[in-house]
């Protein structure tokens, strides 16, 4: 009887191992798989506001406050007019 070399009794032994763990993997997973509550019924479902908006949306408007007019010397940068607006309500549609 031949008797296999130590490489292909290693590369056999090493095949074996990583089987091994794949097999594993796919039993663990299954396991965990099955444990996890199921997806929420359509009737437990969150429901959207019944607005016509987007989620997230904000409606907003602004009307833009006068720019003071000044010569070229005393002329206002941007970062000086930042925050000169007031709200304007929304108009309804």
């Amino acid at each position: 009887m031949v008797r296999p070399s130590p490489e292909v009794t290693m590369h056999i032994l090493i095949g074996l191992i990583v089987v091994a763990v794949l097999l594993a993997g796919f039993v663990l997973g299954f396991r965990m798989q099955r444990e996890t509550t199921a997806p929420p019924l359509p009737h437990e479902q969150p429901r959207r506001p019944a607005t016509d908006r987007l989620p997230g949306e904000i409606s907003e408007f602004r009307r833009a406050v006068a720019v003071p007019r000044l010569d070229r010397t005393q002329r206002l940068s941007p970062y000086q007019l930042w925050g000169r607006t007031e709200p304007v309500a929304a108009a309804e549609d």
